[in-house]
């Protein structure tokens, strides 16, 4: 997990070196003044007139890191990540030795859908500070995204080094081994981590999804039904229970299921991905390929999206078109090891 020095500077991108001029004595009054107004703003989610406040503090001092390390915070809570990601830099400028800032601009860039950035924020951040499990946290579900499951791992170990007992650390293991497609190992580990974790919720999901990939309908239908018995109203849950009765070729029960949640949760794109599936499965390849196409469109590093698209235009006929998309499961599955997603494009690809 090493990172370069200039990887690091690339990142604060101070675009004008800093004149340290202090505040005079009557400025540095007012400045306390303003920043007590802006942490009372703070305290009430008035993030905007916070922010207001904080940029003019900062005209009075243009050399207090943690003035504009608490814009960028301020920016990103808004969700304005272009601007917290210069916030953040100014503030690195200043005090490039802060661990703190450079998990800020991970956020921010990892918000603004720049992974790789991130990761070299969040590896900046580790070598200033290597004993903070949050750190590795952070950079291990970005790597998850890119599907760097060597560097998960690797992360995993870490935290868990430093902290044995994290829960998210256990979440973000159980999602790389399921992503990864080996069902017997991910098995094994989950039933492990829920033992251990008995009252965390995603491990018990997760649990759910690794006996559905081996085929244990019993188990996962048994384990299903005594969550939503304790949570029937819980999103995730629900979700979970379509996959179940995708299992059992309920699927107008599951797209029922599916459009229901996707309309108290209408941009998720694990919504989207299952009525994408349930679509493939009735047959309704023209609905599925459109379905496909715009998650492949919003996540393009994903290689089931392009396998369901690809699939869905060979049903159609249109093999011509399908051809590309399944390539680029193919390789996207290579690249992550996935041995399950292999064989089933493979054998789409010399059918």
């Amino acid at each position: 997990m090493s990172f370069t020095t200039t990887q690091a500077r690339d990142l604060i991108n101070a675009s004008n070196p800093t004149t340290l001029t202090p505040p005079s004595a009557p400025n540095r009054q007012q400045l306390r003044e303003l920043l007590l107004q802006g942490q009372k703003y703070v305290d009430r989610g008035d993030f905007s007139r916070a922010i207001a406040v904080y940029q003019q503090a900062a005209t009075l001092d243009q050399n207090n890191a943690k003035i504009f390390g608490g814009m960028g915070y301020l920016y990103v809570h808004q969700g304005r990540y272009d601007e917290a990601i210069q916030a953040y830099q100014k503030a690195l400028s200043l005090d490039p030795n802060s661990p703190e800032f450079y998990d800020g601009l991970a956020v921010s860039y990892a918000s603004f859908g720049n992974n790789n950035n991130a990761i070299t924020a969040y590896a900046a951040a580790i070598e200033l500070e290597p004993n903070s499990p949050k750190y590795y946290l952070g950079m291990g579900i970005l790597l998850l995204r890119e599907g760097d499951y060597q560097r998960v791992f690797d992360a995993y170990q870490q935290i868990t080094a430093l902290d044995p007992n994290n829960e998210e650390a256990a979440v973000m293991m159980g999602a790389a081994l399921l992503q990864q497609g080996q069902p017997e190992p991910t098995l094994s580990y989950l039933q492990k981590a829920v033992q251990r974790f008995p009252q965390r919720l995603e491990l018990q999901l997760q649990l759910v999804t690794a006996y559905l990939d081996q085929n244990n309908l019993e188990a996962a239908k048994s384990l299903i039904e005594s969550l939503r018995q304790q949570d029937p109203d819980n999103l995730s849950i629900q979700l979970k229970t379509g996959q179940v009765l995708e299992k059992e070729s309920q699927w107008s029960e599951a797209l029922q299921l599916y459009q229901q949640a996707g309309q108290k949760q209408p941009q998720s794109l694990e919504i989207k991905a299952a009525i994408a599936r349930v679509l493939l499965s009735q047959e309704d390849y023209g609905a599925a390929a459109i379905a496909f196409q715009a998650l492949v469109n919003r996540e393009p590093n994903n290689a089931d999206f392009y396998y369901g698209l690809g699939l869905a235009l060979q049903k159609e006929e249109r093999t011509e078109e399908a051809q590309p998309y399944l390539q680029k499961a193919q390789q996207l599955y290579r690249q992550h090891n996935n041995v399950e997603g292999l064989k089933k494009v493979e054998l789409l690809l010399n059918h």
